[in-house]
C-alpha cells in the first residue's frame, strides 16, 4: 500500500507540472539571481523522493522511493530504500553500497562518479553557471521550469535535456526529469523538504 501511495504521488505530481501552462520568462536573470541566492543560503537540506525510470527496455516503468540530505558544499547522501542503495559522497570521497555491502568495481565506481558531478552541480547551484548547458527559462503560476540542454556531444551521448521544476514560493527544487532519449528518462519527485536544520557528519560518512 505504501509502495502504491509512492506512486500515485509521483504520477500525479509529474501529470500537474505537465499540465500546467508556461510561457518563456521575460526576466531570466532576476530568477536565475533568485536561485543562487537560494542555493547560497541553503547550508544544508533534506527530503523525500519518489523515482520512476522509464526505459524502452522495461515493459513497465521502474519505481522507487528513499531519502536525500545534503550538507552544503559537497556532501550528499542518497538514499534508495526500494533497491537498498545507498551513494555517500563526502568531498572527492565517494561510496556506493547495495545491501550494505559496499560495490568497488571500477564501472560502479564510473558510474557513481558522473552521478557525484551531476547531483553536486544540482544541489549547489553550480548548474546555473554551467557553461555546458543552455538554460531556458519559462514560468507558470507557481512553478518555473528551467531546461538544460547540453552543448557539447560527450554531454549529449548521456543526456538529451534535463528539465528543473522549482517552487516559485520556496524556490526549492520540487522535481527533476532527465532525459537520455525520448523515450528514456527519470522522474524524480521531491517533498517532505527541510532545509538548515542540523545534519550530522556522519551521514555522509558510513551507513
Amino acid at each position: 500500500m505504501k509502495f502504491f501511495f509512492g506512486f500515485l504521488v509521483a504520477f500525479f505530481s509529474y501529470s500537474t507540472y505537465l499540465a500546467q501552462d508556461y510561457k518563456p520568462v521575460t526576466k531570466s536573470e532576476t530568477v536565475k539571481s533568485s536561485l543562487e541566492k537560494k542555493h547560497q543560503s541553503t547550508k544544508n537540506l533534506s527530503a523525500d523522493f519518489n523515482e520512476e525510470v522509464h526505459s524502452k527496455m522495461f515493459s513497465a516503468p521502474k519505481k522507487g522511493k528513499g531519502k536525500l540530505f545534503y550538507k552544503q558544499s559537497d556532501k550528499i547522501r542518497w538514499e534508495n530504500s526500494t533497491q537498498n542503495q545507498v551513494i555517500l559522497i563526502n568531498g572527492t570521497k565517494v561510496k556506493l553500497y547495495e545491501k550494505s555491502k559496499e560495490v568497488t568495481n571500477p564501472l560502479a565506481s564510473k558510474m557513481v562518479k558522473k552521478i557525484q558531478e551531476m547531483m553536486l552541480s544540482m544541489l549547489s547551484g553550480e548548474f546555473l553557471n554551467d557553461k555546458g548547458f543552455a538554460i531556458s527559462y519559462y514560468e507558470s503560476s507557481f512553478t518555473y521550469k528551467l531546461l538544460l540542454t547540453p552543448k557539447s556531444t560527450r554531454i549529449k551521448k548521456r543526456i538529451s535535456k534535463i528539465e528543473l521544476y522549482f517552487n516559485k514560493s520556496s524556490l526549492l527544487l520540487d522535481q527533476m526529469v532527465m532525459y537520455e532519449s525520448a523515450d528514456q528518462k527519470m522522474i524524480y519527485t521531491f517533498d517532505t523538504i527541510k532545509t538548515n536544520e542540523t545534519i550530522s557528519d556522519s551521514k555522509f560518512n558510513q551507513l
